[in-house]
């Protein structure tokens, strides 16, 4: 009978401990530069993990936005951008669209395509 309340108290304090211990992972994540950077390093070496975790960055407003910002602070991923706009007319079609909806900017497109009509004669 001892063993068995043994057992049953051992599997219970172990429920408990791990219990408590799922909780903290959060925290402890938070607080470990080591944990962090494996975890990252897990994502990033998937492709198909990093793609989900990009797509959860997407799905937030406010994790868009650093992720936007950090895309765009970096000149490499910005000719990567630029590479793929330029080469389809739906995107470029697209930027210029909503470029002319500023007055500042239409005025500058404006003189960039009287300048391209210039050189092409």
């Amino acid at each position: 009978m001892k063993r068995v309340t043994l057992r049953a108290l051992a599997v219970a304090g172990a429920a408990v401990v791990l219990a408590g211990c799922s909780g903290d992972m959060s925290r402890q994540l938070m607080s470990n530069p080591e944990m962090q950077a494996k975890v990252m390093d897990l994502i990033s070496q998937n492709g198909a993990m990093a793609g989900r975790m990009v797509e959860k960055l997407l799905a937030s407003d406010s994790t868009r936005t650093v992720l936007l910002d950090k895309l765009m602070s970096n000149g490499a991923a910005v000719q990567g951008v630029l590479g793929r706009v330029a080469a389809s007319q739906t995107m470029v079609d697209g930027v210029l669209n909503l470029a002319v909806q500023d007055t500042v900017m239409k005025s500058h497109l404006m003189g960039v395509l009287q300048g391209m009509k210039m050189v092409s004669r």
